[in-house]
């Protein structure tokens, strides 16, 4: 016999119950059941008529919940806007702050360009004052060469008056060349028949006998306004031994300004000074005027002889420095 299948539908009127682990027995369901109903319903209601009594601890269980859950949403709900709220003002103060962090940028940015055309006008000028610089110290070059040239110029023109003073009547025919035709004259530094070297004047003349004591030859040298030579370095006496030449026999030579007439051994040029690195052959034994020897050696070349024996001379005097 075919089994007879009855199905029965179950309202619960509490809707928490869905909550608990109960919810096979409390769910709205089909039973299969064979052959016998398993929950009567009256046709009208279809009400469950089983007793409730083992659902009431579920239902504070379920206000409870309720309450929790209405308490949690208010909770969340009021930090949702505390949270809000204290987000906006932060939000507001970050917006100012930044409102015044671009306004600070626009200030530097502004003072960063001024600064900068400032550095450009200060190089500029910087510029100019070297540009202006370096001509002053080109003019205070030029000034200091031309003041050390009017030094020179002023120097030399007392040195020619000092020495054109000498003169009774300064022979002038015999430094200067005659006039051009534009009315000028050349001077030279010497006289004529006298020869330069470096500063001085030397007159040597190679005239024959008689010849002339150490003070006679002295006194011709100051009627030209001279005097007798003075040697005062290597150079120089190379110089004169080049330029003189022997004669008549191996002890004359040429008269030079160095004497120890005023007291024995001690030798004094005609200016005053001493006499201290010479160029001797023979410093004593032959008297106390001394001659300069073309047969000696060029750096042993001095004799010491008797102011009386006649010889040559050689007068000296300052080369005067004409302007170009």
């Amino acid at each position: 016999m075919s089994e007879e299948l009855l199905y029965s539908t179950v309202v619960f009127k509490n809707p928490i119950f869905f909550l608990l682990e109960e919810k096979k027995e409390e769910e709205t369901g089909y039973a299969e059941v064979k052959g016998i109903a398993v929950t009567q319903r009256k046709p009208a209601t279809a009400v469950d008529e089983r007793p409730a009594l083992h659902s009431q601890p579920f239902r504070g269980v379920a206000v409870c919940l309720g309450v929790l859950c209405v308490l949690l949403v208010s909770a969340i709900i009021g930090l949702y806007v505390y949270f809000s709220t204290a987000l906006s003002e932060h939000n507001t103060k970050l917006v100012r702050e930044l409102e015044q962090l671009t306004d600070v940028r626009a200030f530097l940015l502004a003072a960063n360009q001024d600064l900068t055309n400032l550095n450009s006008n200060l190089s500029t000028a910087n510029h100019i004052l070297r540009c202006d610089y370096s001509k002053v110290s080109t003019a205070n070059q030029r000034l200091a060469a031309e003041k050390e040239a009017l030094s020179r110029e002023r120097d030399r023109l007392n040195w020619n008056l000092k020495y054109i003073y000498q003169f009774e009547k300064f022979p002038v025919n015999q430094y200067c060349s005659p006039k051009d035709e534009v009315g000028k004259r050349k001077c030279n530094p010497c006289r004529s028949g006298w020869m330069l070297f470096q500063s001085s004047c030397y007159q040597i003349l190679y005239h024959s006998s008689p010849w002339k004591t150490w003070e006679q030859s002295r006194e011709n040298c100051k009627k030209n306004n001279s005097d007798l030579l003075v040697i005062g370095s290597q150079t120089e006496q190379e110089f004169i031994h080049n330029h003189t030449q022997y004669y008549f026999d191996i002890h004359h030579g040429y008269w030079i300004g160095l004497t120890d007439i005023a007291n024995v051994n001690q030798w004094l040029w005609v200016n005053g000074s001493h006499q201290t690195d010479g160029f001797w052959k023979r410093q004593t034994g032959g008297g106390n005027c001394v001659l300069t020897v073309p047969n000696n050696a060029p750096l042993a070349n001095w004799n010491a002889e008797s102011c009386s024996m006649q010889n040559r001379w050689i007068c000296e005097s300052r080369a005067l420095p004409w302007s170009d």
